[in-house]
């Protein structure tokens, strides 16, 4: 059994400050990494390793990894908190796991369902008890220190790949974890849509699922009303997964 002297939170920092403030109250007793990767710096009176601004959550998450001398790593967005035992539960079920997220609008991700042919799925449905599911969000995620995520995703389907590379992933039910997502960049805005399209084709390229992919978003944008904007992001985005392979 893992027990928490073995473990070290590692939370990426970009912008939302207001967010990490509301976290550091609930990471007490726990060994902790904060990877501040924002413009100006921050200082929460914790363990920090300055990385100089806009590198990305890859980037930001690999570089606190590669700092730890622990073997167990839980990640953490700075816009999560975690609820209770949360962690605790995390670290009891060991591997590579995740609780189910929440936020705003009730359950977030229960887990995340990849298809052959380009969708990525957020699973909603909790089950009764514990399951395997082909990938979990970065966003609270227990991992060996010594994973690594592939720093050719720009922002988001880090984590899925990452998953899929490690023969996927175990959703522990009774641990929960509250976010609030779309802290660092709004996830309706045109760079939001590129980085997701770019992760998601990156996850299937080369071949024909990468236009499956950008017809996936297409369609989602219409779906949410534009703007245009959104649809050139598309383009750019199918545009930056090739010259990142």
């Amino acid at each position: 059994m893992i027990h928490r002297d073995a473990v070290t939170v590692v939370v990426p920092h970009r912008s939302a400050v207001a967010s990490l403030l509301r976290l550091v109250p609930r990471l007490e007793g726990w060994r902790v990494l904060i990877v501040d990767d924002s413009d100006d710096g921050v200082s929460v009176g914790l363990p920090t390793l300055r990385l100089g601004g806009g590198r990305g959550f890859a980037v930001a998450a690999n570089r606190g990894l590669a700092a730890l001398s622990s073997p167990v790593a839980i990640l953490l967005n700075d816009d999560a908190l975690p609820e209770g035992d949360c962690l605790d539960r995390l670290v009891v079920a060991g591997g590579l796991c995740g609780p189910v997220l929440t936020g705003p609008r009730g359950v977030e991700s229960a887990g995340l369902s990849v298809s052959g042919w380009g969708r990525v799925r957020q699973r909603t449905d909790v089950p009764a008890q514990d399951r395997t599911v082909d990938a979990l969000s970065g966003a609270c995620l227990l991992m060996p220190s010594g994973a690594r995520f592939d720093e050719r995703f720009p922002h988001g389907f880090e984590d899925v790949e990452l998953c899929r590379r490690l023969g996927g992933a175990r959703l522990v039910v009774g641990a929960r974890c509250w976010h609030q997502g779309g802290g660092t960049l709004s996830r309706r805005s045109a760079l939001a849509t590129q980085h997701a399209v770019t992760g998601q084709a990156l996850l299937y390229a080369p071949g024909w699922r990468t236009w499956s992919v950008a017809a996936l978003h297409a369609a989602q944008v219409l779906r949410e009303g534009g703007p245009f904007a959104r649809v050139g992001a598309i383009v750019a985005g199918v545009a930056a997964s090739r010259a990142r392979r």
